[in-house]
């Protein structure tokens, strides 16, 4: 027969000096290094910006008109020139937000991620928004009058439609993280930067006659900021899912008056171009 010596671990009462339970002192051993060393290794895994690491986060989306104006209401009681054509009525419109005169806008963008600390990581993106524009009613005939050639009768609407909307913009931001070693992790973020806007045309047309390529946001790079909530959720190791809405502002546009002329009123009716907007941006985040 072999005898072994083992070191063993006695738990006893501290009551009556009774054993309660024998365990072997390399299996104690064993169990304080899994603890040590697994939950260090869980959470870097579980990281999500990386001091001194960057990170990519392609994304889609949209985002919803909730402010601003992008043509001001206006009347004329006389007359009023635009390029060539002459207008004389008495003719008064309504304001028109974003919403009023474009689809809903589909939005790309890229951001590359910079970890500042384990929590908090500064950002750089590329966006793209276009918006396909719509039809609407621009003013209403409050009397009789002439459009070109053409007599316009009482109340007849005057239709328009802008040129599609495109939109390129770079921005920076920090974003800061929560729960930062856990699955699905929260997050806020505040971003400002610049964004180009391309020439918009309109077309007024009335009873078959129409005037097309009027003037009326010239080319522009305008501010705008921004700040927003949001999510990761591990999908894989190094791979995320991330949701994000907000609060979105974009200044004014710049103003093209070439082609409006003999009407103070109406000459100020691109005198805004300013949004309110609640994004909606889906993206996968990818750790380099």
């Amino acid at each position: 027969m072999e005898v072994r010596e083992v070191n063993i671990a006695l738990i006893t009462c501290t009551e009556c000096g009774r054993v309660i339970c024998k365990i072997p002192t390399n299996t104690i051993i064993l169990i304080l290094s899994l603890i040590l060393t697994i939950q260090p290794v869980f959470s870097q895994d579980r990281k999500k910006p990386v001091t001194g690491k960057f990170s990519l986060m392609p994304k889609i989306g949209t985002d919803f008109t909730v402010g601003g104006t992008f043509g001001k209401a206006a009347k004329i009681s006389d007359s009023l020139t635009i390029g060539s054509v002459s207008i004389t009525a008495a003719i008064s419109g309504g304001s028109q937000d974003f919403d009023d005169v474009y689809h809903s806008p589909v939005s790309t963008g890229l951001n590359l991620n910079y970890g500042l600390t384990d929590y908090t990581e500064v950002f750089i993106g590329l966006g793209y928004l276009k918006a396909e524009s719509k039809e609407f009613d621009a003013a209403i005939f409050d009397v009789v009058g002439t459009f070109g050639s053409t007599t316009v009768s009482l109340s007849e609407p005057l239709t328009a439609e802008f040129d599609d909307y495109h939109e390129t913009s770079l921005n920076v931001g920090i974003r800061h993280f929560f729960n930062r070693f856990q699955a699905l992790s929260p997050f806020v973020s505040i971003e400002g930067g610049l964004k180009h806007t391309d020439k918009i045309e309109l077309e007024w047309s009335v009873v078959g006659e129409a005037i097309s390529d009027i003037s009326f946001y010239e080319e522009s790079w305008t501010p705008n900021f921004g700040m927003g909530v949001g999510f990761l959720l591990e999908i894989k190791d190094n791979i995320y899912f991330s949701a994000e809405t907000g609060l979105h502002y974009d200044f004014n546009l710049n103003q093209d008056d070439t082609d409006w002329r003999g009407s103070d009123d109406y000459e100020n009716i691109n005198d805004a171009g300013e949004r309110w907007s609640v994004p909606l941006m889906f993206s996968l985040r990818i750790s380099l």
